[in-house]
Order: structure tokens, then C-alpha cells, then sequence
């Protein structure tokens, strides 16, 4: 093994048990549990048969349409739980009121069940919904491989990455925010960590990995000192819709800020895509001031702002579209029952919508001068050895 990859290994375990370190202690800090929590136990089970559905009829007077509710049978086995292999009796129930009611059972369909052992329509086990868990696991599972076939080394690192990743936000910054912690600071310490700790995992020690991780900071810290200034002029409040009315009624340690979730999830929401500029122009950059005979700090920068302004709108159109795909249900619905376009726009939903869409653009386009600048100059001090080490590649 050379030097250089000898020295990879050491910063990703370095790296890795610090993640490791920062998500315990994390937990130990934020950890939270509402007493409001949902106790009931749900178990997988496949369906052997099914019976003869039963109607239920409820006439609610005259003149209008009774309902039909319907109750199917079925006999299942367990496929998982402490009861494990157990067959066993259960029943789906059907309620007409829902517009789509839920996909009737069929022998060989893979299933949740719960107990509702006590209730007064006696008791016994009921299906919940089907097992979609094991598809969108075995989807995942592809999916990884497929990062590993590709990226080999580098791809068991974004899996690593992506693992510390997802831990940060649901073993420590949702909590966190359920615990009454200070949002604004939960969410900077937590943009920060896995900014640097994802980009020093994917590409190692070095001048590149140095300039994307100063350079994302930069954009980030742009979009959230917009999103702070925009929340305050456009008089947002946090009631967006029953979601976030849902959060003031909730069983948490203080009050939610229902001003600072918005906040955090424009931060959160735009961090990816600056961190996916800022890393193309810092790798880009490092490339040409390899192959430079002479570098020069007024090359290597126009060299930064031109490969940056050519990936703008390509960012920029991955961010808009991705929050706009994430509402699209709420936009149709608001364009179909209300034609005026100025009290759409005035709309808070619509307008914290738009605001995300904006603000994390512009905070790829401050990222773009903020990487190249900095680029440029670690890539022109001399010597650079001396700041960074050997291995900029």
C-alpha cells in the first residue's frame, strides 16, 4: 500500500470513529420520547387464504345513501416477531368513507398486523397495511450495490457517508428539535458536521476536499442568513399547513418554533445541492492546477467561475424541481380552486415554497466564488505541503 492510500485509510477511520463519538454522544444529549408515542406492536405476516367478505350496512337516515363497510377474513402465519411461524385468524375492515380504500387482501400478500386485543368489537388481530417495507429494502439494497459496483472504494465511502448522514438527522437533529433545543444552532452545528465529515469521507485529506468544504460553508451560510432576513419581511408565521399546526399540539419538551422549522428545512433542504457545486468546481479546479505548468492564482479562479457558471443551472433546476415535485399534490390542488394568481402568491405555503426554491439557489450561487476563491488560493500558497500535507489528489 502507498503512502497516499495508506494515509486515506487512516483519515476515513479516523473520520469514521469520530462520526461514530459525535452521533452517541449525541443521542445521549437529545435523546426523546414523547408520552404521546403510538405503544401498539405491529408484526409481519403472509396471508395463507382468505374468506368471504361480510357486509356491514349503516343506514344514516332518509335521503341518504347508506354505507357499506366491509369485514374479509383471512387466515395468515407470522413471518416475523416472537411468534414467529404461529398461523393465525384476522380480519381486514374496510371503511367506505375513505375516497381510496386500501387494496384488498389476497392469499400470498405480505402484511402488518396488530393486536386490538380489548376493544370493543371483541378483540383479536387486524391487518394495518401491507408490507411495502421489504420492496422499498430490497430497492435500497440494489441500490447500494450498484454505488459499490460503480464507485468501489469511493462508493463503500458515500455509503458510509450517507449512512453518518442519515444518523445525524434522526438520532440528533430531530430530536434535538423535539427536545426544545435552539434550532438555529442544532441546525448550523449539524449542517457543518456533516459537511465536512461527508466530504472528507468520499475524497480523503486534501486541497480539494479543503476548498469544497469552505466553499459549501459559504453557500450554506448565505442561504440561512437569507432564510432568516426573507422569514422575517415576508411576515412568515409557521402555520403552512396542518402539519405544522400539528407540531404546536404536540407533547415535546418546549414549544416548537414553528419560524425555525421553516428555517431549518430551507438550510437543510439546500445543503446537498451546494455540497454537490462546490465538490465539481474544487475537483474540477484541482485537475487543471495539476496539469498547470505555472499556477496562477487569476487562472485557476477564472478557470473555477467559468466550470462553476456552466453547473448553475443544472443545480439550480435540481433544487427548484425537487422542491416543487415534493408539493405538487398542494400546487394542484391551490391552482385548481383559486384563479387569482396574486392571492396565490400571497399564499404563506406558496410563499415559503418559492422562498426555499430561491434562497437555496442563490446560495449555490454564492458557493461558486466563494469555492473557486478559496481554491485558487490553496492551490497557489507555497508550499501547500506544508498546510495540507502530501496527496492533493
Amino acid at each position: 500500500m502507498n503512502k497516499g492510500k495508506l494515509k486515506d485509510t487512516k483519515v476515513m477511520l479516523a473520520v469514521t470513529l469520530f462520526a461514530i463519538l459525535f452521533t452517541v454522544a449525541g443521542y445521549r444529549i437529545c435523546a426523546f420520547t414523547s408520552d404521546e408515542a403510538d405503544d401498539a406492536e405491529f408484526y409481519t405476516a403472509k396471508i395463507l387464504s382468505v374468506g368471504e367478505p361480510q357486509v356491514e350496512r349503516i343506514d344514516i337516515g332518509e335521503g341518504v345513501e347508506p354505507f357499506e363497510n366491509q369485514w374479509i377474513p383471512f387466515t395468515a402465519q407470522f413471518t416475523g416477531g416472537p411468534e414467529q411461524g404461529r398461523t393465525f385468524e384476522a380480519i381486514q375492515y374496510i371503511d367506505s368513507l375513505y375516497a381510496i380504500p386500501p387494496r384488498e387482501v389476497e392469499a400470498g400478500h405480505h402484511i402488518l398486523v396488530t393486536s386490538n386485543e380489548g376493544e370493543e368489537d371483541g378483540g383479536g388481530w387486524v391487518y394495518v397495511e401491507h408490507d411495502r417495507g421489504r420492496y422499498l429494502i430490497g430497492l435500497s439494497l440494489v441500490f447500494l450495490l450498484l454505488v459499490v459496483l460503480v464507485g468501489k472504494f469511493k462508493g463503500l465511502a458515500t455509503i458510509l457517508s450517507l449512512a453518518t448522514t442519515a444518523a445525524a438527522i434522526f438520532v440528533i437533529y430531530i430530536p434535538s428539535i423535539l427536545k426544545g433545543y435552539n434550532i438555529y444552532l442544532t441546525t448550523s452545528i449539524l449542517s457543518v458536521y456533516i459537511i465536512v465529515v461527508s466530504l472528507i469521507m468520499m475524497n480523503g485529506s486534501n486541497i480539494k476536499t479543503y476548498s469544497a468544504i469552505l466553499g459549501n460553508i459559504g453557500g450554506v451560510a448565505a442561504s440561512g442568513l437569507l432564510a432568516f432576513f426573507m422569514n422575517g419581511l415576508l411576515n412568515v408565521t409557521g402555520f403552512i399547513d396542518e402539519d405544522y399546526a400539528l407540531l404546536l399540539s404536540m407533547d415535546s419538551a418546549a414549544p416548537i418554533d414553528l419560524r425555525a422549522v421553516i428555517w431549518g428545512s430551507i438550510v437543510i433542504g439546500s445543503l446537498g445541492a451546494i455540497m454537490d457545486i462546490a465538490m465539481t468546481i474544487a475537483s474540477a479546479m484541482n485537475e487543471v492546477a495539476e496539469h498547470m505548468g505555472e499556477k496562477s492564482f487569476r487562472k485557476l479562479l477564472r478557470s473555477g467561475m467559468n466550470i462553476g457558471v456552466d453547473s448553475i443551472g443544472t443545480m439550480t433546476n435540481t433544487l427548484v424541481l425537487a422542491y416543487i415535485g415534493g408539493a405538487l399534490a398542494m400546487v394542484l390542488l391551490l391552482v385548481a380552486y383559486n384563479k387569482n394568481v396574486l392571492f396565490l402568491f400571497n399564499l404563506e405555503m406558496i410563499v415559503v415554497e418559492v422562498a426555499q426554491a430561491v434562497i437555496g439557489s442563490m446560495g449555490i450561487l454564492l458557493a461558486v466564488p466563494a469555492t473557486a476563491l478559496i481554491s485558487a488560493y490553496l492551490h497557489t500558497i507555497k508550499p501547500p505541503e506544508q498546510l495540507w500535507g502530501e496527496g492533493n489528489e
